[in-house]
Formats: C-alpha cells, structure tokens, sequence
C-alpha cells in the first residue's frame, strides 16, 4: 500500500517540541551504516561524530506487496506515495475517507482548496527523506538500505545488535499514516487530566484501533529499545520521551510510562509482564519474529539463544518461554483476557501455537512492570523437556471461589446494564459514607472489582470470602477459565505503579515522586489428564489480587508478614510438587 505524507502539519504535543528533539543526544554506539540524509547515501556508521535517528515503520505500507514464487513475500514500490503541501490544515482540507484506505491512500480536497494544494507522487526513500529534511535529521538507520538484505549472515549479525541501535539513537521516527486530524477544533482545549488536546486522544485512538505499526511484533521490539520517539501520521505529529525524563513536559500514555526507555527504567527495567502484556497481541509476517523481537527485548537473558529462522517454531517457542520462566516466575502475573459481558479484550495471536498454561497466552499480562517476591515461603521450579512447569513447596491453600454476578462467567445473563446499575450503586454508597466491614455485600465486592481493574488493569471474575468474614475481607480473582475451587501458590508477585506529582502547570509538567505497588498471588486449577492416568496435573489459570498499602489492604509491606499471613497455617510436612501443563 502506499500513504501520504502532508508536509503541513500540526503538532499534537501541547508545547513547542523543537528545541527538545534539537537537544536529544546519541549514545556512543553506531551502527555499521548509516543513511546520510542530505544526498542518500550510505555511509560507515564509525564516521558519523554527530548523532542519528532510527526508523521504525511497517514494510507492508512502503510499497505493493507481492508474492514471490518460494512463498515468500516481497514489497515492491512502484512510486505511489505522496508528499502534499500548499494546503490550509485547519480547515480540515484532506477527507478523512481516503486515509482509511488500506490498499491505496488517494488523497482528496475540498473543492474551495483543491487548485491550492500540490500533490507529487514519489518513492518510499523519496517520502523518508523528505521527512527527514522537515524534521532536521542528518543521518537515519534505516534497515532496508543499511542491512545487506542479500547476505543472511550479516542480517542475522545486525538483528542481534537492534537493541543497540535504537537505545543508542538520537529518538526513533515512527511512520504511522493512520494518525490524522479529526477536527481541527480538537486542538483548541488541554485536557488536564494526561496533558493532552483532544487531538491527541483521537491520535491515540487511531493508534491502537487501526495502526498497523502498533500491531506488529518488530516495531514492539523498537520502540522498548528506544529513549524518544516522534510520530509522524499523515498530517500531524508528536514527540515523546521516557516519562523518567522528568524537566520536560509530557504526556501520561504508553509511551511516556511503560514503554520508553524501557531497560533503563527504575525498579531494575522494565519486566516480562510489561513486554508479554503487549506482544501476546501483536503479529509479525514471520512466526519466529514474534520471539526474535522480544529476544532483543531481554538481549542479557537471551544472550545464548540463537536467531536461526531454520530452527522450527515449536522449538524457537519452547527455548523463549522456558528460559522467561527459568529467570523470572512473574511469567505467572496474568489474568482474564474478558471484559465484565464476556466479550474478549484484544485477540491473542499466540493462542494456535498450544503452549501451556503458564505462558499466559489465554490471558492477559499486567501492563506494569511485575516482580516475583518469595521470601521465607521459598519455592523450587524447574521446566522440563515437556514443557511442565514444577512447582515444589510446603506451602498452599485451596480456595472456594464464586463467579461475580455480572462477570464474564455469571451464571446470570450477562447483562451489562445492570453491572451499571451496580456500579452506580456503588458510587452513590462510596460518596455517602466510608466503605466499612458493615456495608452490605453487593457493595464491598464491586468495591473490589473496581479496585482490581484500576490497579491492574484485570477484570474481576470470580472472588473468594473467608468462611465467617464479612464482604469488606473478600478479595477478587481474575481468572481465564470458570471454577468454584482453585489453589494459590506462595509466590508473592508485586506490581509497581508510578505516581507523579505536578510541579508547574504550564507547560504541564510532573516529575515522579515513589511507585506504589499492589500485590497478587498466581492461582492454579487441578485437571483430569487422561493420558496420565491418575498422575495429578494443573493449569495456570489467573491471578489472587491481595490488594496493597497504597488502598490500606495491606496493613504490612513486608513480604514475610504478608505471605504468612495467608500460608501460616496451611503447611505440608513434605514438600509438594504442582506439575502445570
């Protein structure tokens, strides 16, 4: 497919960017070549003192895609972009019906602007460069043109190194043609709730709603690796950095909070969770690339794994996953995938591959960055070639569990406008008094759900209530799959969410002060394995959600006080082993 490129644009940032995206500095790695803007020529990347920006695109919008005789697919650009300038963007010139063409982008004017307007149809390194003469950038990584496409070795050489190259560059350019203006009239007024315009709020719609780019597992891979980003749609933009960049002014979105600058995050980087919650939904044209891209995402963790598109899936799958949960058991921090009616959140494209349970791929990861805390409570795991998770410890308790009335696994009707009654209920009670062991039951329980859906961005579906405690002491579970009974291991899984304070109101401008942190316990489900005969097998099927300080949940942040006092009394003599398929 082809796209435009409207050289007037307006700027979706609520300040003045320019001087900002002026200032960014390089790290001090190069990569091997690079792509000098003013003539397009490669150069070595070791000659280039100054710094350099790092593309990020989806190759099927850079030209037709075609199918070779091996299968494979190529894109080949006939020339059909087009850059257009001469037209008056706040009057809402370019029809909104042409962006939306997803196998061709005619661009159409008004009738009273047409004859104002210039449209020149040119190749896709034509369009880049001329991006990159608008945005003042003097040398691009660009991976088509700075990669030896012919020669196998040195590509799989350069992939391994992407991390560097995007960490390292100046900011990355995201192309995303999808992202143009509604209304102009939506620039008029700041919401002051994330810094943004309505403009912006409709650009972030775009993205994740149609945006091929947001969708793909490589373009996931670049913008974790990168510092800063500017997106560029097709007649407006915006720049982005690390929200931990905190003397500049932005936005709270994806970006800014989880995203950017990824690795170099407080709280030891980012975590799995954070990476697994976004590429279990996102697609690549090759299966192996849905790992190999999160491979560079982790490059210590999976310094040792080979990036061979000769190895099959299955095992290329096996290795990512079993080497995650080796390192790191916040692989089990996951929940429903379901809104409240039933209907599901996002389509998992990892679902076809049968993995086990403890992949998370019939969930949903939390989108903050998660750490497994054990403490006193240890626990032994291990993978084995089968792929089943053993779990060793002394320590567990069964729950009795029942599904929200108006959850995903209701027994009643899923009927979402009596949620809503219930949910407006709740708030009416909130608002006329503190919510205390002595409120009726419907209201503590929603109370929970909300609390749960807020922090972790879960929906509740079942909840457990201790026999003889009041409603106020029942917690929530959100869990894949319906149950009445179900086991809880004591692997203490700790959320950090950051909270930021604002410090001048304009440009608006918030610097973060702590994270708060919620706490959750992995929940598994015991399962008739007829081909093991009598041999007991579980699933992993959601999480416990405990609640934290932040709430007043917790009456204690120690990791010790908190886990005994669930497991305290529920302990084998022996050790017992939990094998998750």
């Amino acid at each position: 497919m082809y796209i435009t490129y409207c050289r007037n644009q307006i700027s979706l940032n609520v300040v003045d960017t320019t001087q900002y995206r002026r200032d960014a500095t390089a790290g001090e790695y190069r990569p091997t070549y690079l792509i000098r803007v003013s003539d397009w020529e490669i150069v070595p990347g070791k000659q280039v003192e100054t710094g350099y920006c790092a593309l990020s695109y989806v190759w099927e919008q850079s030209g037709d895609v075609v199918q070779k005789e091996n299968g494979e697919y190529d894109c080949i650009d006939n020339g059909g972009h087009c850059i257009v300038e001469g037209y008056d963007v706040s009057k809402g010139d370019l029809t909104t019906m042409a962006l939306m063409e997803q196998e061709k982008y005619e661009v159409q004017f008004l009738p009273s602007t047409r004859s104002e307007a210039t449209i020149k149809h040119v190749t896709y390194e034509e369009l880049l460069q001329q991006i990159c003469k608008d945005f003042e950038i003097e040398y691009l990584w660009y991976d088509k043109i700075c990669i030896d496409q012919s020669d196998d070795e040195i590509k799989l050489r350069e992939i391994k190194q992407m991390h560097k190259i995007y960490s390292n560059a100046c900011y990355t350019v995201a192309i995303v043609p999808e992202i143009h203006i509604h209304d102009p009239k939506d620039f008029d007024t700041i919401i002051p709730v994330n810094n943004m315009t309505q403009g912006s709020t409709e650009a972030w719609g775009d993205m994740g709603q149609i945006a091929l780019w947001w969708k793909r597992s490589w373009t996931l891979e670049e913008t974790m690796s990168s510092k800063r980003i500017l997106v560029v749609g097709t007649d407006t933009h915006f720049w982005q950095h690390s929200f931990h960049t905190c003397d500049i002014p932005t936005t709270y979105d994806e970006f800014s909070l989880r995203l950017l600058d990824f690795a170099n995050q407080q709280q030891g980087g980012g975590s799995v969770n954070q990476a697994l919650n976004q590429a279990h939904f996102r697609t690549s044209s090759k299966e192996h690339d849905k790992i190999f891209s999160l491979v560079n995402i982790f490059p210590d963790m999976f310094k040792n794994m080979e990036i061979n598109y000769k190895i099959d899936i299955k095992t290329t799958l096996h290795h990512f996953y079993r080497t995650i949960a080796t390192h790191d058991l916040s692989i089990l921090c996951f929940g429903s995938n379901l809104t409240n009616d039933g209907e599901e959140i996002r389509v998992n494209t990892m679902k076809n591959h049968n993995l086990p349970s403890w992949t998370g791929v019939s969930g949903d990861y939390l989108c903050d960055h998660v750490a497994a805390t054990t403490t006193w409570l240890q626990t032994q795991h291990s993978i084995c070639d089968d792929m089943l998770l053993h779990i060793s410890t002394k320590y567990c308790k069964t729950l009795s569990v029942l599904a929200y009335d108006f959850g995903c696994f209701s027994p009643l009707s899923h009927d979402k406008h009596q949620w809503d009654q219930q949910i407006d209920k709740f708030v009416m009670q909130r608002n006329a008094k503190d919510l205390s062991n002595t409120v009726e039951e419907d209201t503590a329980l929603i109370d929970w759900a909300i609390k749960m859906t807020n922090v972790s961005g879960r929906y509740a579906t079942h909840y457990y209530q201790p026999q003889g405690a009041s409603p106020a002491q029942a917690r929530p579970l959100s869990l894949t799959e319906d149950c009445d009974e179900c086991i809880i291991l004591p692997i203490l899984l700790k959320s950090y969410s950051l909270l930021a304070e604002k410090v001048e109101e304009f440009p608006p401008l918030r610097r973060p002060v702590c994270y708060t942190h919620d706490y959750c316990l992995p929940v598994i489900k015991k399962y008739v394995d007829a081909a093991n005969g009598t041999k007991e097998r579980y699933k992993a099927i959601g999480i416990y959600y405990l609640g934290g300080m932040f709430h007043n949940d917790i009456i204690s942040d120690d990791p010790d006080e908190i886990l005994s006092s669930i497991f305290g009394d529920d302990i084998h003599s022996e050790a017992k082993e939990f094998i998750i398929q």
